[in-house]
């Protein structure tokens, strides 16, 4: 947009100079943009015992690219977001070590329902659960068919995004392990835990809760090389809000299924690192 604008120095002069009147030429190029962009936000990791969120990505779209490899968003916050357990702002590295581990169900008792280990709800079993004496009888049983753990991290943004990931076997997990681990990405459009969130939003999908992702229940081991698992079509903020407000939840759900596993296969582990990666296409 430019604006010239041609002026003479005095209007008296102008009528004696005539053809020989003086001209200076002003150009004026004014520029507004809003760039797209992406609040990522989760746990604290420098003060994970806080319970107060913390934004550690920026993005801003400074390039066009169909991956995160190649879009040319730059980040403005040094790190990296850490998840939350879903439902709360715990840290997933916090809730996760050497003292916690899956939840199972007990199982065919005598008189009595089913039991969760999970007793409090927390997403893990640990030694902050508890529950009440229970009567075996010949088939009572331990069930860690549907093992899962859940985590999340919020995206507030002003245009539509994607979201790609990578998978790393972490202390012995092999690539066969994470093959018998699936992981589905699924969006909470509100809610509240702890740091209410959603009530000017929208889902960053026009599909809705399940809408744009790509990991519905996909092997773990396919996010090994990098792969997109989201990709949106529109932005989040839908009204005017805070960052919160205009903010969704990505909730991501990790379920080990290789069959139940019997007291007699004994402990085990299976670990990895999974980095999300939000970027605009």
């Amino acid at each position: 947009m430019g604006t010239k604008i041609r002026t003479c120095a005095a209007s008296a002069a102008c009528a004696l100079m005539g053809a020989q009147m003086a001209f200076a030429d002003a150009v004026d190029t004014p520029h507004f943009r809003i760039m797209g962009l992406a609040v990522v936000w989760g746990a604290d990791a420098a003060d994970p015992g806080a319970g107060v969120p913390i934004v550690s990505d920026f993005v801003i779209d400074s390039g066009a690219g169909n991956s995160a490899a190649t879009s040319g968003d730059a980040d403005l916050i040094a790190g990296d977001v850490h998840t939350l357990i879903t439902g709360s702002l715990t840290p997933v590295s916090n809730s996760w070590s050497g003292a916690h581990g899956a939840p199972m169900i007990l199982r065919r008792l005598q008189g009595q329902p089913n039991i969760r280990t999970d007793s409090n709800g927390d997403g893990v079993m640990n030694d902050e659960d508890g529950f009440g004496a229970f009567r075996l009888r010949q088939n009572s049983d331990t069930n860690t068919r549907r093992m899962e753990i859940t985590s999340s991290f919020y995206v507030a943004s002003n245009t539509a995004f994607s979201i790609d990931a990578v998978a790393t076997p972490l202390n012995g997990t092999t690539t066969a392990d994470l093959a018998r681990v699936r992981v589905q990405l699924r969006t909470e459009q509100s809610g509240n835990d702890g740091l209410p969130f959603g009530g000017a939003s929208q889902f960053p999908h026009s599909a809705g809760a399940a809408g744009g992702s790509q990991a519905n229940n996909r092997r773990l081991s396919t996010l090994v090389p990098g792969r997109r698992v989201f990709r949106g079509d529109q932005r989040t903020a839908a009204v005017r809000g805070t960052l919160s407000e205009q903010s969704v939840r990505f909730d991501l759900r990790y379920r080990y299924g290789s069959g139940n596993i019997d007291l007699s296969d004994g402990a085990f582990e299976v670990e990895a690192e999974v980095v999300y990666t939000v970027y605009v296409p």
